[in-house]
């Protein structure tokens, strides 16, 4: 069997302005060679009278770093970033959609469509600025709510919940 490779698994995010009538993805990536969810998952093992080990795992804080993130003219992404700095910006003024998409799974019967998931994230900016290669804008997106299952095609860059 054949390892996927990193590109095919992706991660958009909703740019479009607030009172749009719907949703506009764009792309997360394109300075970063390194962007993963870290889960955080709490453990606790402990051994009973018996000898017995259980662990239990319960759900963490989920968080995906993204960094390094140049600040690019073309880019709405990068225009929410700005906008987040420059208006001091926090609480859900700060929460955005994302949609992670694994293109090493195509949806039989669905040209371009690939399962895919919707969630909300909470966009922490970490800092503003850089040296001379460019404004640097990296953040955490800090996830949140549940996910919301379906497919994506990244060519019409559009989200269909399963039923």
């Amino acid at each position: 069997m054949a390892k996927a490779k990193r590109n095919t698994y992706m991660l958009f995010m909703d740019v479009s302005t607030s009172g749009a009538t719907s949703a506009e993805y764009e792309i997360i990536g394109k300075d970063i060679e390194e962007l993963s969810r870290e889960l955080n998952n709490e453990v606790n093992s402990f051994t009973n009278i018996l000898g017995e080990t259980e662990t239990e795992i319960t759900k963490g804080n989920q968080v995906t770093t993204c960094d390094p993130v140049k600040f690019r003219d073309d880019s709405k992404a990068s225009k929410i970033l700005y906008d987040i700095y420059k208006n001091d910006s926090e609480l859900s003024d700060v929460e955005r959609d994302f949609i992670e998409v694994n293109t090493s799974v195509p949806v039989t019967g669905n040209d371009g469509e690939y399962e895919a998931f919707k969630q909300k994230g909470a966009i922490d900016l970490k800092s503003w600025g850089g040296d001379t290669t460019g404004i640097n804008s990296p953040f955490d997106i800090n996830w949140i709510g549940t996910k919301t299952y379906g497919t994506f095609n990244p060519a019409t860059k559009a989200f269909t919940p399963a039923k």
